[in-house]
């Protein structure tokens, strides 16, 4: 009877998580290539025309195996002039997460625009204010077939004749999306190698109900992002490249912060070949042991390797996970593997702008 008891108690708290875990984001560690899905004010923020991004993510493959947790993101996103030096931003994206032996899959999908608009100086220090909003849908799903439910304890063992609990769980929602967001961004010389920016915005401000339990109710968070970084070019064919994101969504708090070494292997003004490497941490409140309470600690280190050919940039970047989860991880992290590819116009203006 007393394993009975426990296994219920167990299946309490999974189903518990399970409804608790909806209510927060996917994260990447390359979180500045999927910039739509980080603000829509980074909606056409490029001195190109066109660009088309994508990024995978595994993650906890060495404790999960099979149900690890599995993420693509893709977005498309282009220029248009409004004027002599404004433009509008215009943006698709779409992220799917797949995780569990439930299956839990989440999509979302969204259309974004935005408006740059030029607010001073010349070529060599100009800056604008970006205004951006994305509107769009959440449709989250779950399979409960291969689950298991404390009323399908007999006492000594599972037992799939005895009725189970799925009657209480809704499997599909589907729910609408609301985000909005600002950003900043200023050239620190001619050519377009030497920039700084910094942006805020502001999730799911619709708030939607995303429980699973049929009469549960589970908002899902409104998420802050803060985010900045730049280029700082150190000599003509060495540069460095800080970023920083930092997240707040309901109880959870997350910080990426970092910086990429940039060499150039191209001898034109403008770079057509370049190897980044960097390093990044990752921070978040996490539950100390022992204890109820929650504290700021470091839950990973992330290793970037990034390259330029052209017109395609690809990334790879793998976490290593330095938290008190090494046990239960064997030291393992997830791995990211990122595609960016721009479509430019040579005799359209550049702007001094960041390169996600």
């Amino acid at each position: 009877m007393k394993s009975g008891k426990l296994f219920t108690l167990f299946i309490f708290i999974a189903a518990s998580f399970v409804q608790k875990a909806q209510a927060q984001d996917m994260h990447f560690s390359q979180f500045y290539v999927s910039n739509l899905t980080m603000n829509p004010a980074t909606t056409g923020v490029m001195s190109c025309q066109m660009r088309v991004s994508a990024i995978y993510r595994n993650q906890w493959a060495s404790v999960a195996g099979q149900y690890a947790f599995n993420t693509f993101g893709l977005g498309v996103e282009g220029k248009l002039n409004a004027g002599k030096k404004d433009y509008v931003g215009l943006g698709l994206s779409v992220w799917v997460d797949r995780a569990g032996a439930s299956q839990m899959t989440s999509i979302q999908a969204s259309f974004s625009g935005s408006y740059l608009k030029k607010i001073g100086g010349r070529r060599a220090n100009e800056h604008y204010l970006v205004a951006g909003a994305q509107i769009g849908f959440n449709q989250r799903s779950i399979r409960l077939d291969q689950l298991r439910w404390g009323t399908n304890w007999d006492g000594s063992a599972f037992n799939p004749a005895l009725p189970d609990n799925e009657s209480v769980f809704n499997r599909n929602l589907t729910v609408a999306d609301l985000n909005a967001g600002i950003m900043w961004f200023s050239a620190l010389d001619k050519k377009n190698q030497s920039n700084v920016y910094a942006g805020v915005a502001f999730q799911h401000l619709t708030k939607s109900n995303l429980s699973f339990i049929t009469q549960g109710t589970e908002p899902l968070f409104t998420k802050i992002t803060v985010h900045g970084g730049g280029e700082a070019r150190l000599a003509r064919r060495l540069a460095l490249v800080p970023s920083f994101g930092l997240w707040f969504q309901g109880p959870s708090t997350q910080l990426n912060v970092g910086t990429g070494v940039k060499f150039d292997f191209s001898k034109k003004s403008v770079s057509r070949q370049a190897f980044t490497i960097g390093m990044y941490m990752r921070g978040a409140n996490m539950a100390q042991a022992n204890s109820d309470q929650v504290a700021f600690g470091v839950d990973a280190l992330i290793a970037l390797i990034r390259l330029k050919f052209g017109s395609s940039h690809i990334g790879f970047s793998y976490d290593i996970n330095v938290s008190k989860l090494m046990g239960a991880t064997r030291a393992n992290g997830g791995f990211e593997l990122s595609y960016v590819w721009t479509l430019c116009n040579r005799k359209g203006r550049r702007l001094g702008c960041p390169t996600f």
